[in-house]
């Protein structure tokens, strides 16, 4: 993370992953590494990402106005419950939107390597020179490796879009929380993870995941 927080850095930062892929693999080839369209639209773009490994093209401008969000957005971001709206109006009743709060490092590590699946997780983003005050964030983990105790995640925010960046687990885990006002109250999401599957498939019910679509 030193020389991806200095802007120097960052691209030689960028090319060491891509060429870490190149030699070990990308993880998920099929699934699309998408970019978020403006600072407040990541939630529409994992919904993009993680609904692209079954093939399907999603609008980032199409979900916000299928939720009526466009102003809601700008102020706040999505919550995981407009996602779970959002993922039932993209699937049209052919998948699951699973979810749960309070996971462990075990859970995603199951998920990916296990299952062979990519999760979706709300936690602190790490932005760097673009901080704002509200780093509440929505990226997909697509690798785990206990051994060296890094994650990758691909991350759909523009500057670090299109290569998975990787963290130490402990970092992550620091940062694996988010705050969502609902109704004028603050409420505190910790730990919380959410995928999708076909609706034929229930494996995330060994993992504590609630079908939430």
């Amino acid at each position: 993370m030193v020389l991806e927080k200095n802007p120097k850095t960052r691209p030689l930062v960028k090319r060491l992953l891509e060429l870490e892929d190149r030699i070990s693999g990308l993880p998920f080839p099929k699934m699309k590494r998408v970019k978020q369209i403006d600072s407040n639209s990541c939630g529409p773009a994992v919904i993009a990402t993680l609904y692209s490994c079954f093939g399907i093209k999603v609008s980032q401008n199409g979900i916000i106005s299928s939720l009526r969000v466009k102003n809601k957005i700008k102020k706040f971001g999505l919550s995981v419950k407009d996602l779970t709206r959002a993922s039932r109006i993209v699937g049209k009743g052919a998948f699951t939107f699973w979810k749960k709060s309070n996971a462990k490092v075990g859970d995603l590590v199951a998920i990916v390597n296990k299952y062979k699946h990519p999760v979706a997780v709300e936690w602190q983003g790490v932005f760097y020179e673009n901080e704002d005050g509200d780093n509440g964030h929505y990226s997909v983990v697509t690798k785990i490796d206990k051994r060296t105790d890094t994650l990758r995640i691909s991350d759909p925010y523009s500057e670090f879009a299109g290569v998975d960046r990787k963290f130490e687990i402990r970092t992550f885990k620091e940062r694996w929380w988010d705050e969502n006002v609902v109704k004028r109250k603050t409420i505190v999401d910790r730990r919380v993870m959410f995928l999708i599957t076909p609706k034929s498939e229930s494996w995330p019910k060994k993992l504590g995941m609630v079908r939430a679509s």
